[in-house]
């Protein structure tokens, strides 16, 4: 299997499949403590994710000499002993497994929100690799459907250092356009009130459940310590997820949507008439350099219509143009006004036009 862990597919006596990361893996064995933990939570926080079990792989299992971590040049076999499996949702010999889904198809994912749950938990837990998910076809009214299932949770907690920080990079979808859905902030929200409801009892018992073959000296100690540290983090969570959204948006890490795409396209044609609408150079017969200053305003109120958004290009020392999306009280979200105005008026200032259009 591809990744840093080198996991198997593996099969138990009863030929169910399992994606097994082994004890003693190139990213260390507290990836598979990471892996129970994290995979525990989403589950009572009804998240898709494959249930995990503890599995024992002897000597003499059939396929032992494949059993063994590629490191540099060398190759170490896998001890016989307790390792971790995932239990793989469908059988992979049956039914196809996808790891990436077309942006065109996200729209059949039933269970999308977990997508955006996975997005306030990963800020939770420091989730500092991609966040991984795979897709099952399933059959519903509407036709073709997909299911996805969070997977590979090692790299959680820092991966071996168990420690938590915040970084906005860490932890995203490959598909970044999910960030941009309408219900993502919200949901967002949502599911730090589900994480923040989650009782102590959840957080104790995680520690009971660990096989202690996968704790080195000392392990029990810290770990301890980075669950009391996870559930203090919850009160922060709110915060932090405000924070990283704004930072996405900020980076450019979010895609233009077709909405945003209108309004970019808009203001491109204006820069164009503005250029057009400027007045002669004196001599010369050739329209003047328009001014090039835009301001952006947020939040800002025009009479009773309130703006999410406005730009305001100087059309020439007079004249002026704005453009803006009309907000969600008063106006459907996407209506865009547009207007040109007299930066001057005089006793007789008289509007040259001013019209809405609908995009």
């Amino acid at each position: 299997m591809r990744g840093g862990s080198q996991s198997l597919l593996v099969r138990d006596q009863a030929g169910n499949a399992y994606i097994a990361k082994c004890v003693g893996n190139p990213q260390g064995t507290r990836t598979l403590i990471n892996e129970w933990i994290v995979s525990r939570l989403l589950k009572r926080l009804r998240v898709s994710t494959p249930k995990v079990s503890a599995l024992r792989i002897e000597r003499g299992t059939p396929g032992e000499h494949l059993l063994e971590f590629q490191v540099g040049n060398r190759k170490i076999p896998i001890a016989p002993g307790v390792h971790l499996g995932s239990a793989c949702p469908a059988d992979p010999d049956r039914q196809a497994i996808f790891d990436f889904l077309p942006r065109r198809l996200l729209h059949r994912v039933v269970n999308l929100p977990d997508l955006f749950l996975s997005f306030a938990f990963d800020k939770w837990v420091n989730q500092s690799d991609s966040r991984q998910t795979i897709f099952i076809r399933e059959r519903g009214a509407g036709g073709v459907q997909f299911r996805t299932y969070m997977i590979d949770h090692g790299l959680s907690f820092g991966g071996s250092r168990w420690e938590v920080s915040d970084s906005p990079l860490n932890g995203l979808f490959y598909d970044r356009s999910i960030y941009d859905h309408p219900a993502f902030e919200a949901e967002c929200h949502v599911a730090v009130a589900r994480i923040q409801n989650l009782p102590e009892s959840s957080f104790s018992s995680l520690e009971e459940e660990i096989p202690p073959e996968w704790l080195a000296p000392g392990d029990r100690e810290e770990m301890t310590r980075l669950l009391e540290l996870l559930c203090g983090r919850r009160r922060k969570l709110h915060g932090i997820v405000d924070r990283t959204i704004r930072q996405l948006h900020e980076a450019g890490i979010v895609p233009k949507t077709a909405e945003s795409k209108v309004l970019l396209g808009s203001l491109l044609l204006l820069m164009c008439l503005t250029r057009s609408l400027a007045p002669a150079s004196a001599g010369t017969g050739a329209p003047a350099a328009p001014m090039q200053t835009v301001r952006v305003k947020s939040g800002s109120s025009l009479g009773p219509v309130r703006l999410a958004t406005s730009f305001d290009f100087a059309l020439s020392r007079r004249y002026g143009i704005r453009i803006w999306r009309a907000g969600r009280q008063k106006a459907k979200p996407d209506a865009y006004l547009f207007r040109i105005y007299d930066k001057c008026p005089g006793p007789a200032h008289r509007r040259l036009s001013e019209s809405s259009k609908r995009c």
